[in-house]
C-alpha cells in the first residue's frame, strides 16, 4: 500500500517475479472455481532461499448499501487438486494444515494446502488457503443491485 502511495504516473512498476512464475500464478488462479457470486482471487509472492513461495487465497467480497454495509464475506469455492497436481513435475510435500480457533498460539483461524517441488524445472512452494488473510483488504464490492466490483 506504501508503494501506491508513492508511485507517480509515468513511474516503472518492476516486477520481479519471472515470467514463468507469473504465467503459472494466472494459471492457477483459474483452477479456483468460487460456489456463488463472482470473486478474485488475491496473491502473494517472494523469493525464499532458492524457490519462490506464493500464498493464493479467493478474496472477501465487501458488502456496500443495506444493513450489512462494510461487512465482509468470504466466499465459498472448490479447487481441482487434481489439476493443480498435475501442473508439478516433482513434488516433495503435499498436505493439509488446519489451524481452528481454539488452537494455541493462532492469531486466526485458517487452513491451507501446500504443494511443493518442481514445476518445469523450477523450484515452487504453493499454500492455498481456504479464506483471505485478515489483514488483506476484498477483493470484489457487492452492490444491492447485485453488480459486482474489483476492488
Amino acid at each position: 500500500m506504501k508503494q501506491m502511495e508513492s508511485w507517480q504516473p509515468g513511474q516503472n512498476r518492476r516486477d520481479s517475479r519471472p515470467e514463468w512464475l507469473t504465467g503459472l500464478i494466472e494459471e492457477f488462479a483459474d483452477i479456483f472455481e468460487p460456489l456463488t457470486g463472482i470473486a478474485r482471487v488475491g496473491f502473494d509472492s517472494r523469493l525464499e532461499e532458492e524457490s519462490w513461495v506464493v500464498r493464493m487465497y479467493l478474496g472477501a467480497t465487501e458488502i456496500v448499501g443495506g444493513p450489512r454495509d462494510g461487512q465482509t464475506q468470504s466466499m465459498p469455492f472448490e479447487l481441482d487438486l487434481q489439476r493443480l497436481v498435475a501442473r508439478f513435475k516433482d513434488i516433495d510435500e503435499f498436505f493439509w494444515s488446519v489451524f481452528p480457533e481454539s488452537a494455541a498460539d493462532v492469531d486466526e483461524a485458517q487452513a491451507y494446502v501446500t504443494i511443493s517441488g518442481k514445476v518445469d524445472d523450477h523450484p515452487v512452494r504453493f499454500h492455498m488457503f481456504a479464506v483471505p488473510p485478515e489483514d488483506v483488504g476484498p477483493g470484489m464490492r457487492v452492490y444491492p443491485d447485485g453488480r459486482f466490483d474489483p476492488v
